[in-house]
This record gives C-alpha cells, structure tokens and sequence, in this order.
C-alpha cells in the first residue's frame, strides 16, 4: 500500500496471477508511482497481473497510458499478461480508451481470469542457484541442455555466456540465492536472473559496433537484442537479456 501518498493499493494472489486493487487518485503525481507498482509486481512472474481500477478515480483519461506504458515494457522480455479492470466507474474506457488496443480489458476480475485461458505459445523453465561462484558452472549445462530440448542449439553458445555472466554478476554483488530462468517466444530466447538485492544494474546499451569485450555485462550487452532489470514487488531485482533466434 502506498503510504503518504493519494495512490493506495492492495495485492493478493490467486490462481498463479497478481491481483492489484488501487484507490486513490491516478494522476501526474502519481503517474509514475503507479507505473513502478506494476512493473515491480511483472518482475516477480506471475501468470498475469489484473489491476483493478474500480475505487480509483482518474483525474483524466489520457492518463491510462500508464498501462500501455508498463505492457511496452513487460513485452520486451517476458509473457506476463497485464489485464485491466475498469469497474463500473470507468466502463466507457474499456470501450474506448486507447488502451484497450494494447491492454486486455475485462468488466470484473473473474472475467479477467477466465480470459486468461491457455498460456501463449512459449516455454519456460527455472533453476534455483546457491549464492557461490560455483552456481556459474552449474548453469551452463542447464542452459545447454534446455536450448537442445527446445531444438534452438546455435542459441546455446550466446545463452551459455549470457547466463553465465548474469549469475556470476549476482554471485558477487548481490550475494545471495539467485533464479536462472529461460523464456522461448517468437524466435527470442529471453536470460533472466533475480536476486535479493534490490541496487540498480548499470547495463550497457545493446547491440554497440564496438570489439567484443570479454567479460562483464559489457558483454551481455554484445551479444543481446535487447537488455534491462526492474525491482521486484516481493524484494530484491531481475535483469534480463533476450537474444534473437539468429544469434551466434
């Protein structure tokens, strides 16, 4: 719940979804506040997150772009699906809000979750580390064997490096257990790693025609499509790498 300020919400879970009830007022103060609550609660993976709008009240619509603002960046590396519930008090947005092109809209939140129906076409899989300098080792064949199951094996060399070196980075700043989680959609093999320590990553942009460094997030940022981190609602950050199906 937000404290001293006119945003306020509540969190709950359910059936594998976050469910974020807001009250308040949704306004420029609290626009980016807002925008901070739902990408921390995306960051922790759940199957969706559902936000409930019923007791907020919004100061003007255009203001909505919030939640195209938070699906622009969830999409870039994950399948979290972010649906919307205006409630009664703004039911002409879900009919005509310019969010509704990007945002799933639902009239009640357990419509929202029978609309989530089946998972998109994707694969996921985790392995949970121990905060050692071993956990390094230990990931690459897990991101070897993950890439030949999936049949994606010129992959392989790129994930092996990527995930290595997010591993390694979290085993020596944020000392502690850390999750390695592969995500295969469109083409894209998504890298991610969380951890407990909520400090910013300072990740090169990606993609720079520069010689290849050989270590280090500076080589992440060689070898990735796209790269970037966000705090999680239940502590701590995830930083992500995705990588496109022609790397090499």
């Amino acid at each position: 719940m937000g404290a001293d300020s006119p945003l306020e919400w509540k969190l709950s879970e359910l059936q594998g979804t976050t469910i974020v009830r807001l009250s308040g007022v949704l306004d420029i103060g609290t626009y980016g506040v807002l925008r901070d609550v739902l990408l921390k609660c995306a960051a922790d993976q759940p199957r969706a997150v559902i936000v409930d709008l019923e007791a907020l009240e919004i100061v003007h619509d255009r203001l909505t772009s919030v939640f195209v603002a938070v699906w622009l960046r969830i999409s870039q590396w994950s399948t979290v699906a972010l649906v919307v519930v205006p409630g009664p008090a703004h039911a002409a947005l879900s009919r005509y809000g310019p969010m509704r092109r990007f945002v799933s809209v639902r009239p009640t939140v357990l419509d929202a979750l029978g609309s989530l129906g089946e998972p998109p076409p994707r694969r996921r899989t985790d392995l949970w580390l121990p905060a050692s300098p071993r956990s390094v080792g230990a990931a690459a064949p897990f991101v070897t064997d993950t890439c030949g199951n999936w049949s994606i094996e010129p992959m392989a060399a790129p994930a092996v490096t990527v995930a290595g070196e997010l591993v390694a980075n979290a085993a020596e700043h944020a000392r502690s257990p850390a999750r390695l989680r592969l995500e295969l959609r469109l083409g894209r093999l998504t890298v991610a790693v969380a951890d407990d320590d909520s400090r910013a990553v300072l990740l090169p942009a990606p993609g720079r025609k520069s010689p290849e460094p050989r270590s280090g997030l500076r080589l992440v940022a060689h070898l990735a499509h796209a790269t970037g981190w966000s705090p999680r609602q239940s502590g701590g950050k995830i930083v992500w790498a995705v990588l496109r199906h022609s790397a090499n």
